[in-house]
């Protein structure tokens, strides 16, 4: 039916907002922590980062990317 293609054109949106969302917080995550990687820190504050603190980062950014997509399980589809 109509309301069959309005409802998979809304639910089209809404996943892609869900991708834009997470591709704005992986491109925030690598702004920040490729410098941090790379030690830009070191020179000013001797802060310097061990490889297993890279690791678990990497993890991290998997799980939000993970939880951020589960939420459209939460979708609800437009009133007719």
């Amino acid at each position: 039916s109509l309301q069959d293609v309005v409802t998979a054109l809304h639910l089209s949106r809404v996943a892609m907002r869900r991708i834009r969302i997470n591709f704005v917080w992986a491109f925030i995550y690598n702004v920040v922590g490729i410098p941090l990687a790379a030690g830009v820190l070191y020179p000013g504050l001797h802060i310097q980062f061990p490889p297993m603190f890279a690791g678990a980062a990497m993890a991290l950014s998997s799980v939000s990317v993970v939880c951020s997509s589960l939420l459209l399980r939460l979708y609800q589809p437009p009133k007719p």
